[in-house]
């Protein structure tokens, strides 16, 4: 996720293109523009939290739940489905007992389901969030058939709260601005679905685990949200946090593999908080340039919630014998 100047840029040049009316024609008042409603999002994107399939229980209490957290699957080239099959194998090997794949999860329909479909057989549940690349009747198709194919897939666009026992999930997909949209056909949310979020959140008990694709705006370098050193998250988002006590959020890669609390303060591996929120990092094998300087090719995360607290480690694959 980069700045939004060059999208602001592409606009300007766009507007200088225009042709000029020429004098002596009359000016014809302009067609009004299409407008985005500001108060709903496209149906399509996201299930009302009334509807019919909204909730569903997939597994018991048993104390402890480990997650396994990727996001930015992205390609379906060899080398990468080769990488992400091992980042989901060391996920299993720890223990994690559903996988999230949190935005991203493929351009088009062969990708999402060769990289959908490597998470699936792994046999655990895959909880799938939407980010600004998935067109929704496509992603939607390549999850019915994985269905046929026995995969357990669980899309929060749909589902939009899944209790896991130990924790509640409630998911928000999308992005939440039209000019982050990496493809026609992929959702936005809006204000109402934000609210809709928040009212879902007071009506289930804690603890509860908030999965977006976009993270909420930081405030310091610490954020979850940081890229050419600004916090590009949402705003809207942040007062979610008071009502969920967790969250797993994508998009950002250069701010990947770090967690913070309540407070935005970095959450260190290994401890743990009754308020972590989560950045796993892009999973795909291409290296990215971090905040910290260095470069990361391929990770993802563990969330373990043990009742009320939580605690994270980043997972990469151990290194392959020569």
């Amino acid at each position: 996720m980069r700045s939004p100047v060059c999208g602001l840029i592409v606009l300007a040049l766009v507007a200088c293109r225009e042709k000029v009316v020429a004098p002596a024609a009359p000016a014809a008042a302009p067609a009004p523009a299409p407008q985005v409603s500001v108060l709903r999002s496209d149906p399509a994107c996201v299930a009302s939290f009334d509807a019919p399939g909204a909730r569903e229980r997939i597994r018991a209490p048993a104390g402890e739940l480990k997650i396994g957290a990727l996001a930015g699957l992205k390609d379906g080239d060899e080398e990468n489905v080769a990488w992400i099959r091992r980042l989901v194998a060391e996920l299993k090997r720890r223990g994690a007992g559903v996988l999230v794949a949190d935005g991203d999860v493929g351009e088009i329909p062969d990708e999402q389901e060769t990289l959908l479909g490597l998470l699936a057989e792994s046999g655990l549940p895959v909880l799938v969030v939407a980010g600004n690349r998935e067109v929704r009747s496509e992603l939607d198709a390549v999850e019915a058939e994985l269905r046929k194919k026995g995969a357990r897939i669980v899309d929060l666009s749909h589902t939009r709260i899944v209790d896991l026992g130990d924790v509640t999930v409630v998911g928000l997909p999308g992005a939440f601005e039209r000019r982050q949209l990496h493809a026609d056909g992929a959702c936005v949310y809006a204000q109402k679905d934000i609210d809709a979020v928040s009212a879902a959140l007071d009506r289930i008990g804690p603890p509860a685990l908030l999965v977006a694709a976009v993270p909420p705006r930081g405030h310091d370098g610490r954020a979850l949200d940081v890229s050419e050193a600004q916090n590009l998250g949402d705003p809207r988002l942040v007062p979610l946090l008071r009502k969920a006590q967790f969250g797993i959020f994508g998009e950002v890669w250069e701010s990947g593999g770090r967690a913070v609390d309540g407070r935005g303060a970095p959450v260190p591996p290994n401890t743990e908080s009754a308020q972590l929120y989560l950045n796993p990092g892009a999973a795909d094998r291409t290296p990215w340039p971090m905040t910290d300087g260095t470069t990361v090719a391929g990770q993802a995360a563990l969330l373990t919630v043990r009742g009320r607290n939580a605690s994270w480690e980043p997972v990469r694959p151990p290194e392959e014998k020569r």
